[in-house]
């Protein structure tokens, strides 16, 4: 049974959340009381901070007016606020504070979001409105926050605070592609060939790729296992690594990995992917790190619709025109499954793999000769 948090709720330096990043949300009971409840619900730490974040910026935009004020908030004080959030008028979360935010944190004044990112904010507020009048803290018991039509409601006409677009992540055509994946063996370090190819392989999230440690390589099985803490569905999983991904990994681990431990006598099996700056050699990536990787890969190739998550939408989609089940597509992608019988199918990951590699093995063959013509008829030009 879940706790009623009241408002003499635990300490926050006892219940590792982080207070000192929302002041506001701190001293105000009931918005504590929703970042603890979200806590005692288990949600990723992670999620707890996003909320946090979002409940610090709209008690900001009220200022020091009453409590009251926003707690009786409506529909039209909502749609104001969304509307400033959406072209810059919010400031951060160091807004109006005695003392300067700490320095990982940006001021969001001037700055335009996105409407994923509001649509963010709008669960945030709707989540928080429901826990209000569910402690009888508001007295309209009507959620200002409106959702949209359709499921939730029965009226498709009726449309909530922000517009869902059905726009389709971008995949590369085939010729694209190719070009893509000649350029990064060609071209591009050892460590961020084998980040791409990885990342492309394992269908992985930045964070999951950035997070491998070498102990998460099974180079016999030429398995990678996504730790349960990295992953976006909370659960561990195995994922399969091509006969080239393999290829370039095994050669970055064998090589500059192990000249950048040796050197700076780092943990063997620390993280898998080092950092190779000037300013922090070898220390851990932040998942920022994969952003810059392919920022720069973008502006090279001139493919303004290449990013991060466009090589897990990549290999999702081959592995779908390849014939793989949709099952087994979301179990290897790791994909979050509502229907409870899909948290007792156990498919072994060699047995998956073995299926993934098999599906695929044509794709695979064909931009193996494409890469070794390549590499033959550099050698034969440095000759």
């Amino acid at each position: 049974m879940v706790a009623d948090w009241g408002e003499d709720a635990v300490d926050g330096q006892r219940d590792g959340i982080g207070w000192d990043l929302y002041p506001r949300v701190n001293a105000a009971p009931h918005a504590r009381a929703f970042v603890l409840r979200l806590h005692a619900l288990s949600r990723r730490p992670k999620t707890v901070d996003a909320y946090a974040r979002n409940l610090e910026r709209f008690l900001g935009w009220f200022g020091d007016l009453p409590t009251e004020r926003w707690v009786e908030a409506d529909e039209g004080d909502l749609l104001a606020y969304l509307d400033d959030l959406r072209h810059g008028r919010v400031a951060g979360i160091g807004a109006g504070l005695k003392h300067a935010p700490p320095p990982n944190v940006v001021p969001l004044s001037g700055s335009r979001l996105a409407e994923a990112t509001v649509a963010q904010h709008v669960v945030t507020l709707r989540q928080f409105f429901d826990h209000l009048i569910r402690a009888h803290r508001r007295s309209d018991p009507i959620n200002p926050v409106i959702r949209g039509g359709g499921r939730w409601t029965g009226d498709a006409k009726q449309h909530g605070f922000v517009k869902k677009r059905g726009r389709l992540p971008w995949v590369a055509p085939a010729d694209v592609w190719e070009r893509i994946v000649l350029h990064v063996v060609i071209r591009e370090t050892a460590r961020n060939r084998a980040m791409i190819l990885v990342a492309y392989d394992g269908a992985l999230r930045r964070e999951e790729l950035v997070s491998l440690c070498l102990d998460d390589y099974d180079r016999h099985r030429a398995l990678l296992k996504v730790r349960a803490e990295t992953s976006k569905s909370g659960r561990d999983r195995w994922v399969p690594l091509s006969p080239i991904g393999q290829r370039v990994l095994d050669y970055y681990l064998d090589h500059e990995r192990r000249a950048l431990v040796d050197a700076l006598a780092l943990d063997e099996c620390g993280p898998l992917f080092l950092s190779e700056s000037t300013r922090n050699p070898g220390r851990p990536l932040r998942p920022g790190a994969f952003n810059d990787v392919v920022d720069a890969l973008r502006t090279t190739l001139e493919l303004p619709r290449l990013h991060p998550h466009t090589f897990r939408h990549q290999r999702l989609t081959a592995l779908k025109a390849a014939g793989v089940p949709l099952e087994d597509i979301a179990l290897f992608a790791g994909h979050a499954s509502t229907e409870t019988t899909r948290l007792y199918l156990h498919l072994a990951p060699v047995e998956l793999g073995a299926k993934i590699r098999a599906a695929t093995a044509g794709q695979g063959a064909h931009l193996d000769r494409l890469i070794q013509r390549q590499l033959s008829r550099a050698a034969a030009d440095e000759r």
